[in-house]
């Protein structure tokens, strides 16, 4: 069953969600979330992901944000979220909801006080079940990455993948600065040794463990399992030889 906005807009945690504009899409089908934290996100889409600003580190000016609609517009994304805090974006600007109107791509408001791994998991739970029969159309996802490998010849397709494996890191260290994946990258090469990685980093062996065991938090594994830790390992390397970590 395809997913529009009218199903993903009955999920409890979307209520908060505000329609700035864009009505006339809400038909439009969302294939994935995509949570933007780099310049450009046409290299990484393929068309019909709803994508969420952060505005942490992208250009949140009038100007930039109508270049990122122009480039949704372009993508033939299904939609944007953009998070308005008073430390980042505070309001969107008029000319980009007037964009949104004329081209028919909904454009949200979200406070920023919703997590966004919270919202973008509920999201991704809903498009990979299936409204027939609740069976996962995507279960090959969770077998690791070999399996994902076997299944897909695109690499931009592998390493959205990869990326949502450390999407929980990805978002605490842009938005709390926590440093994790730099932390996860040194500790598996060190082959989890909290010692040698720590001195890599140069910090005490203490906030290593504390890292360590918010890493396995936020990532819901143990990372000390021979078999997490050989998949995560998998994901650094995978993402490390096409140059995005």
């Amino acid at each position: 069953m395809a997913i529009t906005f009218k199903e993903i807009l009955e999920l409890d945690i979307c209520k908060k969600l505000k329609l700035l504009g864009g009505a006339d899409g809400l038909d439009r089908v969302i294939t994935w979330p995509f949570i933007k934290n780099m310049d450009t996100i046409s290299e990484w889409i393929h068309g019909g992901e709803l994508v969420f600003v952060i505005g942490a580190r992208e250009d949140i000016s009038e100007k930039g944000l109508l270049g990122l609609m122009k480039e949704a517009k372009e993508s033939d994304i299904a939609g944007v979220v953009m998070l308005c805090s008073n430390e980042y974006l505070k309001k969107v600007p008029k000319t980009v909801i007037r964009y949104a109107d004329e081209n028919s791509i909904p454009l949200f408001k979200m406070p920023f006080v919703i997590k966004l791994i919270d919202i973008t998991r509920e999201i991704s739970k809903l498009i990979t079940m299936d409204g027939e029969n609740g069976s996962l159309q995507l279960d090959n996802l969770d077998q690791g990455l070999l399996k994902f490998m076997l299944n897909t010849t695109d690499h931009k397709e592998l390493v959205a993948y990869c990326r949502l494996k450390l999407q929980p890191l990805l978002l605490s260290d842009e938005i709390r600065k926590t440093d994790y994946i730099r932390t996860l990258q040194y500790y598996l090469e060190a082959n989890n040794d909290l010692v040698r990685a720590s001195q890599i980093l140069f910090i005490h062996r203490n906030t290593m463990v504390n890292r360590i065991r918010n890493i396995s938090a936020l990532l819901d594994v143990d990372i000390n399992e021979a078999a997490v830790r050989n998949e995560y390992y998998d994901i650094y390397r995978m993402l490390k030889y096409f140059g995005k970590i």
